[in-house]
Protein backbone atom coordinates (compact mmCIF):
# COMPACT_ATOMS: atom_id res chain seq x y z
CA UNK A 1 0.00 0.00 0.00
CA UNK A 2 1.07 3.42 -0.81
CA UNK A 3 2.15 5.56 2.33
CA UNK A 4 -0.50 8.44 3.44
CA UNK A 5 0.15 11.26 5.16
CA UNK A 6 -0.66 11.53 8.57
CA UNK A 7 -4.14 13.24 9.20
CA UNK A 8 -3.57 16.40 11.22
CA UNK A 9 -4.51 16.62 14.19
CA UNK A 10 -7.74 18.26 15.65
CA UNK A 11 -7.34 21.23 17.73
CA UNK A 12 -11.09 22.95 18.43
CA UNK A 13 -10.74 26.63 17.23
CA UNK A 14 -13.65 28.74 19.57
CA UNK A 15 -11.32 32.07 18.50
CA UNK A 16 -12.52 31.43 15.00
CA UNK A 17 -15.65 33.05 16.37
CA UNK A 18 -14.02 35.89 18.34
CA UNK A 19 -13.66 39.69 17.08
CA UNK A 20 -10.14 41.22 16.45
CA UNK A 21 -10.39 42.71 19.73
CA UNK A 22 -11.58 39.55 21.64
CA UNK A 23 -8.84 37.41 19.95
CA UNK A 24 -6.60 40.00 20.87
CA UNK A 25 -7.15 39.94 24.67
CA UNK A 26 -7.08 36.72 24.66
CA UNK A 27 -3.47 35.59 23.82
CA UNK A 28 -1.99 38.99 25.84
CA UNK A 29 -1.56 37.33 28.88
CA UNK A 30 -0.79 40.86 31.04
CA UNK A 31 -4.56 41.77 30.39
CA UNK A 32 -4.98 39.12 33.32
CA UNK A 33 -2.49 41.31 35.83
CA UNK A 34 -2.48 44.85 36.97
CA UNK A 35 1.10 45.45 35.59
CA UNK A 36 3.29 43.44 33.97
CA UNK A 37 6.42 44.93 34.69
CA UNK A 38 6.23 43.60 38.19
CA UNK A 39 7.06 40.35 37.29
CA UNK A 40 9.42 41.03 34.70
CA UNK A 41 11.83 43.58 37.26
CA UNK A 42 11.08 40.29 39.87
CA UNK A 43 12.90 38.04 36.82
CA UNK A 44 15.52 40.30 36.80
CA UNK A 45 16.09 40.98 40.17
CA UNK A 46 15.79 37.05 41.13
CA UNK A 47 18.17 35.90 38.17
CA UNK A 48 20.47 38.79 39.55
CA UNK A 49 20.93 37.40 42.72
CA UNK A 50 20.76 33.74 41.82
CA UNK A 51 23.99 34.44 39.64
CA UNK A 52 25.54 36.48 42.67
CA UNK A 53 24.75 33.94 45.34
CA UNK A 54 25.28 30.22 43.24
CA UNK A 55 28.25 28.64 41.53
CA UNK A 56 27.28 29.34 38.05
CA UNK A 57 28.89 28.54 34.07
CA UNK A 58 27.39 31.95 32.40
CA UNK A 59 27.18 32.08 28.53
CA UNK A 60 28.69 28.49 27.42
CA UNK A 61 28.62 28.49 23.82
CA UNK A 62 26.93 25.49 22.71
CA UNK A 63 27.66 26.52 18.62
CA UNK A 64 25.53 29.06 17.38
CA UNK A 65 27.51 32.72 17.73
CA UNK A 66 24.22 34.53 17.27
CA UNK A 67 22.86 33.71 20.77
CA UNK A 68 24.04 33.81 24.15
CA UNK A 69 24.38 30.50 24.27
CA UNK A 70 23.36 29.10 27.72
CA UNK A 71 24.04 29.13 31.62
CA UNK A 72 24.56 26.55 33.92
CA UNK A 73 24.09 26.05 37.60
CA UNK A 74 25.66 22.85 38.87
CA UNK A 75 23.94 20.82 41.52
CA UNK A 76 24.83 18.10 43.68
CA UNK A 77 26.49 14.73 41.93
CA UNK A 78 23.99 12.04 40.14
CA UNK A 79 21.28 14.48 41.06
CA UNK A 80 18.56 15.43 37.96
CA UNK A 81 19.42 18.00 35.40
CA UNK A 82 16.37 20.70 35.03
CA UNK A 83 16.62 21.98 31.06
CA UNK A 84 14.59 25.28 30.92
CA UNK A 85 13.19 27.67 27.94
CA UNK A 86 12.44 31.11 28.24
CA UNK A 87 9.10 32.60 27.27
CA UNK A 88 8.44 36.28 25.57
CA UNK A 89 6.41 35.61 22.87
CA UNK A 90 9.34 34.31 20.59
CA UNK A 91 10.70 37.84 20.37
CA UNK A 92 11.55 39.25 24.29
CA UNK A 93 13.63 38.31 27.25
CA UNK A 94 16.87 36.01 27.22
CA UNK A 95 18.31 33.80 29.72
CA UNK A 96 19.42 36.47 31.36
CA UNK A 97 16.21 37.33 33.03
CA UNK A 98 15.28 33.56 33.21
CA UNK A 99 17.65 32.05 35.68
CA UNK A 100 15.39 32.56 39.03
CA UNK A 101 14.45 29.35 39.77
CA UNK A 102 17.96 28.29 39.75
CA UNK A 103 17.63 29.16 44.21
CA UNK A 104 14.91 26.71 44.70
CA UNK A 105 16.45 24.09 42.25
CA UNK A 106 19.67 23.68 43.58
CA UNK A 107 18.03 23.86 46.84
CA UNK A 108 17.01 20.02 46.24
CA UNK A 109 20.17 19.08 44.56
CA UNK A 110 19.01 19.51 41.30
CA UNK A 111 21.59 21.08 38.21
CA UNK A 112 19.84 23.37 35.96
CA UNK A 113 20.53 24.79 32.34
CA UNK A 114 18.78 28.01 30.88
CA UNK A 115 19.15 27.92 26.99
CA UNK A 116 19.47 31.03 25.30
CA UNK A 117 17.91 31.04 21.45
CA UNK A 118 17.86 33.70 18.63
CA UNK A 119 14.34 36.25 18.86
CA UNK A 120 12.28 37.23 16.42
CA UNK A 121 12.45 39.37 13.64
CA UNK A 122 16.20 38.02 13.78
CA UNK A 123 15.13 34.67 13.64
CA UNK A 124 12.17 32.18 12.83
CA UNK A 125 10.60 29.18 14.80
CA UNK A 126 11.86 26.94 12.83
CA UNK A 127 15.73 28.49 13.43
CA UNK A 128 14.44 28.73 17.60
CA UNK A 129 13.59 25.02 17.58
CA UNK A 130 16.39 23.82 16.02
CA UNK A 131 18.96 25.88 18.22
CA UNK A 132 17.20 24.74 21.04
CA UNK A 133 18.15 21.33 20.26
CA UNK A 134 21.73 22.16 19.24
CA UNK A 135 21.82 23.69 22.87
CA UNK A 136 20.49 19.85 24.32
CA UNK A 137 22.76 17.97 21.92
CA UNK A 138 25.56 19.76 23.56
CA UNK A 139 24.42 19.77 26.67
CA UNK A 140 24.65 15.87 26.77
CA UNK A 141 28.28 15.49 25.48
CA UNK A 142 29.68 17.05 28.62
CA UNK A 143 30.93 15.21 31.56
CA UNK A 144 28.87 17.37 34.31
CA UNK A 145 28.33 15.21 37.34
CA UNK A 146 24.68 14.64 36.42
CA UNK A 147 21.93 11.75 36.29
CA UNK A 148 22.44 11.65 31.97
CA UNK A 149 19.23 9.24 32.45
CA UNK A 150 17.01 12.63 34.46
CA UNK A 151 16.61 15.06 32.36
CA UNK A 152 13.43 17.03 32.50
CA UNK A 153 12.40 19.49 30.14
CA UNK A 154 10.57 22.58 30.88
CA UNK A 155 9.72 25.98 29.15
CA UNK A 156 7.09 29.24 30.03
CA UNK A 157 4.58 29.99 27.45
CA UNK A 158 6.61 30.50 24.26
CA UNK A 159 9.43 28.60 25.82
CA UNK A 160 6.88 25.94 26.59
CA UNK A 161 5.65 25.91 22.79
CA UNK A 162 9.29 25.60 21.91
CA UNK A 163 10.01 22.81 24.89
CA UNK A 164 6.97 20.79 23.01
CA UNK A 165 9.13 21.32 19.99
CA UNK A 166 12.41 20.12 21.14
CA UNK A 167 9.94 16.88 22.52
CA UNK A 168 8.34 16.45 19.03
CA UNK A 169 11.99 16.36 17.76
CA UNK A 170 13.05 14.04 20.14
CA UNK A 171 10.68 11.67 19.52
CA UNK A 172 11.08 11.44 15.77
CA UNK A 173 15.18 11.51 16.95
CA UNK A 174 15.61 14.34 14.92
CA UNK A 175 18.95 16.97 15.04
CA UNK A 176 20.59 14.59 17.50
CA UNK A 177 18.22 14.01 20.32
CA UNK A 178 16.71 10.46 20.48
CA UNK A 179 13.64 9.43 22.76
CA UNK A 180 15.55 8.30 25.79
CA UNK A 181 16.67 12.01 26.00
CA UNK A 182 13.97 13.03 28.62
CA UNK A 183 12.30 11.36 31.06
CA UNK A 184 9.71 14.24 32.04
CA UNK A 185 8.84 17.57 30.86
CA UNK A 186 6.88 20.27 32.85
CA UNK A 187 5.34 22.99 30.65
CA UNK A 188 3.67 26.17 31.75
CA UNK A 189 1.16 28.11 30.21
CA UNK A 190 2.12 27.14 26.26
CA UNK A 191 0.67 27.81 22.97
CA UNK A 192 -0.06 24.63 21.17
CA UNK A 193 -1.86 25.52 18.02
CA UNK A 194 -0.38 28.94 16.74
CA UNK A 195 -3.24 29.42 14.24
CA UNK A 196 -4.78 31.55 16.19
CA UNK A 197 -1.94 34.33 16.40
CA UNK A 198 -1.68 34.82 12.56
CA UNK A 199 -3.81 37.78 12.87
CA UNK A 200 -2.61 39.73 16.16
CA UNK A 201 0.30 42.15 17.45
CA UNK A 202 2.29 38.73 18.04
CA UNK A 203 2.75 37.95 14.76
CA UNK A 204 4.42 41.11 13.62
CA UNK A 205 7.72 40.23 13.90
CA UNK A 206 7.11 36.02 13.17
CA UNK A 207 5.16 36.76 10.41
CA UNK A 208 3.62 33.10 10.03
CA UNK A 209 1.22 32.43 7.65
CA UNK A 210 -1.08 28.96 7.82
CA UNK A 211 0.83 26.47 6.48
CA UNK A 212 3.83 27.58 8.98
CA UNK A 213 1.65 27.86 11.82
CA UNK A 214 0.51 24.36 11.77
CA UNK A 215 3.48 23.21 10.71
CA UNK A 216 5.06 24.58 13.80
CA UNK A 217 2.02 23.63 16.53
CA UNK A 218 3.07 20.80 18.64
CA UNK A 219 -0.69 20.19 19.40
CA UNK A 220 -1.19 19.17 15.33
CA UNK A 221 1.22 16.37 15.83
CA UNK A 222 1.98 13.12 17.16
CA UNK A 223 3.18 12.92 20.48
CA UNK A 224 3.70 9.22 20.72
CA UNK A 225 7.07 8.34 22.44
CA UNK A 226 7.17 11.91 24.30
CA UNK A 227 8.45 11.37 28.31
CA UNK A 228 5.47 11.88 31.00
CA UNK A 229 4.46 15.75 31.12
CA UNK A 230 2.83 18.01 33.39
CA UNK A 231 0.90 20.62 31.88
CA UNK A 232 1.06 23.73 34.14
CA UNK A 233 -0.98 27.01 34.52
CA UNK A 234 -1.86 29.46 36.83
CA UNK A 235 -5.44 30.02 38.26
CA UNK A 236 -5.12 33.74 36.62
CA UNK A 237 -5.01 33.19 32.90
CA UNK A 238 -6.76 33.79 30.23
CA UNK A 239 -9.45 30.95 28.90
CA UNK A 240 -7.30 30.64 25.78
CA UNK A 241 -4.27 29.75 27.49
CA UNK A 242 -5.89 27.23 29.81
CA UNK A 243 -8.06 25.94 27.12
CA UNK A 244 -4.75 25.22 24.87
CA UNK A 245 -2.65 23.24 27.99
CA UNK A 246 -5.89 21.58 28.65
CA UNK A 247 -6.85 20.52 25.55
CA UNK A 248 -2.84 19.68 24.54
CA UNK A 249 -3.14 17.43 27.89
CA UNK A 250 -5.85 15.61 26.39
CA UNK A 251 -4.28 14.71 23.09
CA UNK A 252 -1.28 13.59 24.84
CA UNK A 253 -3.70 11.58 26.86
CA UNK A 254 -5.45 10.20 24.19
CA UNK A 255 -1.42 9.09 22.40
CA UNK A 256 -0.80 7.17 25.85
CA UNK A 257 1.60 9.54 27.21
CA UNK A 258 1.05 9.87 31.10
CA UNK A 259 -0.21 13.68 31.67
CA UNK A 260 -1.06 15.67 34.36
CA UNK A 261 -2.78 18.66 34.02
CA UNK A 262 -2.39 21.36 36.85
CA UNK A 263 -3.88 24.50 37.19
CA UNK A 264 -2.04 26.59 40.48
CA UNK A 265 -4.05 28.69 42.31
CA UNK A 266 -3.19 32.24 43.24
CA UNK A 267 -0.65 32.19 40.12
CA UNK A 268 -1.31 34.08 36.95
CA UNK A 269 0.74 33.40 33.43
CA UNK A 270 4.00 35.06 34.85
CA UNK A 271 4.80 33.77 38.58
CA UNK A 272 3.11 30.02 38.07
CA UNK A 273 6.63 28.91 36.76
CA UNK A 274 7.65 29.72 40.60
CA UNK A 275 6.30 26.17 41.19
CA UNK A 276 8.97 24.11 39.05
CA UNK A 277 10.87 22.97 41.55
CA UNK A 278 8.19 21.56 43.48
CA UNK A 279 6.11 20.29 40.49
CA UNK A 280 9.27 18.08 39.81
CA UNK A 281 8.25 14.33 40.04
CA UNK A 282 10.85 11.78 42.04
Amino acid sequence: MPLTKPAKRHFPMPWKHFSHAKLEQEYSPSTCVDDIMIYIQQYIDDSKAAKEHLQHHANLDFGDKRCQGLDYFPGLPNMPLVIYIHGGYWQELSKDESCFMAPSLNAKGYHLVVIDYTLAPQASIHTMIKQCCQAITWIKQQKWPLDAKQIILSGSSAGAHLAACVLGAAAREQHGLTRDTFNQAILFSGIYDLRPLINTYVNAPLKLDTTQAETFSPGLKSSHHFPPCKLVWGDHETSEFKRQSQHYGNLLLADDIPCECLQIPGRNHFDVVYELASLIAH
